[in-house]
């Protein structure tokens, strides 16, 4: 593991399932709906709901789950992780296939083949037919749909408003190289541990994130931190990178991680042109609200950017 111990994964399960738990039987909801996408974030987010639904049914409320793979002209790999989740963690997968309402979709239709924006469009309308059959589920079943976006996402607006958001948060303020460490800790399969995060919609060539952000997550995680503690507003305005300060901190992080200052600026321009996504807040519960809750270092300090640092070394 390259960030966290075995005992802060032990107590950030132990109150994610605990909330989990608590959330479901005081609003009297008899369950969980959850897209599985052959993710990480999906994979945590899966095993938490499994373990609140068996607390649960040993204090004898009654509650089950609907988990369900989602293939909307999916890559067929995404599936087989899918697969070798369900197996691993011993949970029933319904497969539902979304392609040809996809490609019927006159929304599809409409986007001019040639427009720059043209590959996120296809990749939104994906995402929201996934979220109205999760929704459906959850509507029929009386469930609730768990959320399953991360603070990495978060500060790069990598998540489809109402599209992959859920009902509750459970993982919104972990990071992706966080959710990786616990995900040894659970002995998530090797193929959903091994593979680059992305998104599942085809919006670039390789369906990762790295080649639409230019560096992977671990790096991301130390620059906005970095950026974050010197003051930097990643809900601001653009024109905080013109200003000497900031672009002294950006020489300063790019000696650390040895990357380009462009590369850098690069993903601080991606975290400013997406802050209208997390501004204004949203109205859906978090179960966790702090870092510091479950025993995690805090995001924007010191001691956060020397781990995260020491990370990198070893990720290199």
């Amino acid at each position: 593991m390259k960030i966290l111990t075995t005992k802060q994964c032990k107590k950030f399960l132990d109150l994610a399932t605990d909330k989990t738990a608590q959330y479901l039987k005081k609003n009297s909801l008899r369950g969980i709906s959850l897209g599985i996408s052959g993710g990480i974030d999906s994979a945590i987010v899966s095993v938490i709901g499994l373990k609140a639904i068996k607390k649960l049914k040993s204090e004898g409320y009654d509650t089950g789950y609907d988990y369900v793979f989602l293939n909307c002209d999916s890559d067929p790999l995404d599936k087989e992780k899918a697969e070798l989740l369900a197996k691993k963690f011993n949970f029933k997968l319904r497969y539902l296939d979304l392609t040809k309402w996809y490609e019927a979709s006159p929304l599809l239709k409409s986007i001019p083949l040639e427009h720059p924006r043209a590959k996120i469009a296809q990749g939104n309308i994906k995402c929201r037919l996934r979220m109205i059959s999760l929704y459906d589920s959850a509507q029929l079943n009386g469930y609730i749909c768990l959320d399953t976006d991360d603070l990495s996402e978060e500060y790069m607006g990598f998540w489809t408003r109402h599209g992959d958001e859920g009902d509750v948060k459970i993982i919104q303020h972990l990071t992706k190289t966080e959710l990786h460490d616990l995900g040894e800790y659970l002995n998530i399969p090797l193929a959903i541990l091994n593979s680059q995060p992305g998104d599942g919609l085809k919006v670039s060539v390789k369906n990762i994130a790295e080649d639409q952000l230019g560096l992977p997550y671990i790096y991301i995680e130390f620059i906005i931190s970095e950026m974050v503690r010197s003051g930097f507003n990643c809900n601001g305005n653009q024109v905080q990178l013109r200003d000497e300060k900031y672009i002294k901190e950006i020489e300063k992080i790019s000696k650390k991680i040895d990357k380009p200052f462009g590369v850098i600026k690069k993903i601080l321009e991606q975290s400013l042109k997406t802050a209208f996504k997390r501004k204004y807040g949203n109205t859906v519960k978090h179960l966790l609200p702090n870092r510091t809750e479950f025993g995690f270092i805090d995001f924007g300090t010191e001691e956060f950017a020397k781990k995260q640092l020491e990370a990198i070394k070893k990720y290199e």
